[in-house]
């Protein structure tokens, strides 16, 4: 009853209608970066009880002043301070809650600002660190598979000095061009399949002159995924690991195979039988991790029996 009363004395003209939204809007803009926005900001390292109370007694503040500014713009449209300092009260009385809820609206949007930020930091902390692990990880693993690769590749050579000098030469030769890749190169940055097989032709060229006709090859390369990108030296420990459980149990030439389909490389081999349940030894646990680490996928490495075959899969995106 005391509000319509209120509202029943004054006639207001349509100039007010304008003057009054404009006022409003400046206003409240003007209060949000100049007060509202500042304090928010100089409260995120306090806990969120102490924050919440001094958010809360920023509202009120921020509730009179709004009050206050917005009726220094219609004061030119009053006869007298009477009506001016009537026109505050009736504001408090009639819109004080609507300015409330104009202070919460904001600082409802600045703690959503807040959360989104926040979880865009830890998202980009949780990336880096996930970086640095795998990193970390491939030069470990890099470091494992140098002194093992060299030592087998060492073991090789010495079997053919005495036997056959001219034989051991080339096989440095080609071993020398493999550490060069293994020491040199960036582990970490792939290389294509056909540059992958070029490097594992080496490999098994220096097994041939050990093995001589007890050991044959076929490399099959697709034209269709020549440039796919795989992670380099990924092949040597597989076709290692092929070689030395091919030709336990028997003394039967075997045949290596290395083929791609699609986004898969084959390697596989016809010698001895697959395991039921195999041990992986450092080369193939090594193969594993930097599989799943190239990839992200679980089943990126597996291997397999088929029918005569022991088969190694890798597969890629």
């Amino acid at each position: 009853m005391v509000t319509y009363q209120y509202f029943q004395k004054y006639d207001y003209e349509i100039l007010d209608y304008f003057v009054t939204p404009l006022a409003s809007l400046i206003t409240g803009i003007l209060l949000f970066f100049v007060v509202v926005l500042p304090v928010f900001d100089q409260t995120k390292h306090l806990k969120n009880l102490k924050r919440i109370l001094i958010l809360s007694g920023l509202g009120i503040l921020y509730s009179f002043l709004f009050i206050f500014i917005l009726h220094l713009f219609p004061i030119l449209f009053y006869e007298s301070d009477s009506d001016y300092f009537r026109s505050i009260f009736g504001f408090f009385v009639a819109d004080f809650h609507n300015v409330i809820k104009n202070y919460l609206f904001q600082i409802a949007i600045l703690f959503a600002f807040e959360y989104i930020g926040k979880e865009r930091e830890i998202l980009t902390k949780q990336k880096d660190l996930e970086l640095e692990l795998n990193q970390t990880k491939l030069q470990l693993l890099k470091s494992q598979l140098q002194p093992h690769f060299l030592f087998n590749s060492l073991n090789s050579v010495v079997a053919e000095i005495d036997h056959s000098p001219k034989k051991a030469q080339n096989m440095v030769l080609n071993l020398s061009d493999l550490l060069r890749e293994t020491l040199d190169g960036d582990f970490e940055q792939p290389i294509s399949i056909k540059e992958e097989l070029i490097l594992a032709e080496k490999y098994l060229s220096i097994e041939k002159i050990r093995y001589e006709d007890q050991l044959n090859y076929e490399i099959k390369l697709s034209e269709d995924n020549e440039n796919l990108q795989i992670p380099k030296l990924i092949l040597q420990p597989i076709l290692e690991n092929a070689i030395k459980h091919g030709f336990k149990g028997h003394n039967r030439p075997i045949l290596i195979q290395i083929k791609s389909e699609g986004n898969s490389i084959y390697v596989q081999n016809n010698g001895s039988i697959l395991q039921k349940n195999p041990e992986f030894g450092t080369g193939l646990r090594n193969v594993q991790e930097r599989m799943k680490i190239f990839t992200g996928m679980e089943n990126a490495f597996e291997i397999y029996q088929d029918v005569n075959w022991v088969v190694t899969k890798l597969n890629f995106k």
